[in-house]
């Protein structure tokens, strides 16, 4: 029995024909060839491996699902992808010579993106992609973030991958850290403190890099930064070191550093409570070498003295050590030395001071 006897619809076929007076709409049926897809697509990545599987769909049962397309205003008669990149591309590759679609005059790129959104169907940089066409064409943030539903921030975070530091960029495309939350405040901190990040990822190298990576490291950066702001009886044991005869040797400005680093150190440890084995690799190596040198030294000085009482009496005396900060430090290093059995392990006194008892 014909369809017509039996009452079902006849199905309309768009083909290359010119002749075809008017533009139907709604679901009807269109040589693909009359089809391209949107080059500002938002998806650019296609899983090759589920697409032949959906090719292979097509050839058994054809596409089910009509495509959206669009009216192409730069050559009437042919229409533009809306969505349905993935149907379109099975249907060629099955050899289809035509395809379900459903003409919508009244779509919008923000369309695509809302609905990949919605299927969380796009990569940041795909989103981020969008936000940047966006803000090209003269929208503000917060107009791109009523479009597509999402708060402000959301879209300050992924717009800063449109312009990631080199170093960062390596990280985000590498695979390291493809959180954008991290890749954002990564790159704030690149900002102010250029080297100290470079060094961070270099140091990280090749492990992945999470948002609790990246927070910590943040803190790490804010208490370096923090170092003048060091208890007054600390600062009187800065001033006082160059009563140290070891310390008179070095150039003042190396001297400070180190005690300054020294400083640094504790408190992160004590006050933040950072494991040390975390904390040291978070260092730039100038500061890693610093650290072990001057914890090193006065390990061999406790396991060269020859009168540790009158040596510990006179350190005590003049600041060299004491109950917290880089005294404290110094103390547990040089008390290890005296031990004159072990060999120098930097985590093994960083590990004590941690464990120490607040003084």
């Amino acid at each position: 029995m014909s369809d017509k006897k039996r009452g079902a619809p006849k199905k309309t076929i768009l083909t290359a024909d010119p002749a075809q007076p008017t533009i139907p709409t709604g679901a009807t049926e269109i040589d693909v060839n009359l089809i391209i897809e949107d080059i500002h697509q938002p998806r650019k990545e296609f899983n090759q491996d589920t697409l032949r599987e959906l090719t292979e769909t097509v050839k058994l049962r054809g596409v089910k699902s009509p495509i959206s397309v669009r009216p192409n205003p730069d050559k009437p008669g042919t229409y533009i992808i809306n969505h349905g990149a993935r149907r379109y591309r099975a249907s060629i590759n099955a050899g289809l010579k035509t395809i379900p679609a459903f003409i919508d005059t009244d779509y919008s790129e923000a369309d695509q993106v809302i609905e990949n959104l919605q299927r969380d169907n796009l990569t940041s940089r795909e989103i981020a992609d969008f936000i940047g066409r966006q803000l090209a064409a003269g929208k503000t943030k917060s107009d791109i973030a009523r479009q597509l539903g999402k708060t402000n921030p959301y879209i300050t975070t992924h717009a800063a991958l449109l312009d990631l530091p080199d170093p960062i960029d390596e990280v985000y495309r590498s695979g390291r850290c493809t959180d954008v939350t991290a890749i954002y405040d990564l790159t704030r901190y690149y900002k102010v403190s250029k080297e100290e990040v470079i060094n961070w990822i270099n140091i990280s190298a090749p492990e992945e890099i999470s948002r609790l990576d990246v927070k910590h490291f943040g803190k790490f950066l804010e208490q370096k930064k923090q170092k003048g702001a060091i208890d007054s009886d600390e600062q009187t044991q800065q001033a006082e070191e160059k009563n140290d005869a070891m310390a008179d040797q070095q150039k003042p400005n190396q001297k400070s550093a180190q005690i300054t680093l020294l400083d640094s150190i504790y408190h992160l440890i004590k006050k933040d409570k950072r494991s040390p084995k975390d904390l040291v690799r978070e260092l730039p190596k100038d500061d890693q070498r610093l650290l072990t040198t001057k914890v090193k030294d006065y390990f061999e000085e406790g396991r060269n003295c020859s009168n540790m009482i009158q040596y510990t009496i006179n350190a005590l005396q003049d600041g060299r050590f004491s109950a917290k900060g880089s005294g404290a430090l110094q103390l547990i290093a040089f008390l290890y030395g005296t031990e004159r059995s072990a060999n120098f392990d930097l985590f093994k006194i960083l590990d004590e001071l941690a464990n120490q008892e607040a003084g």
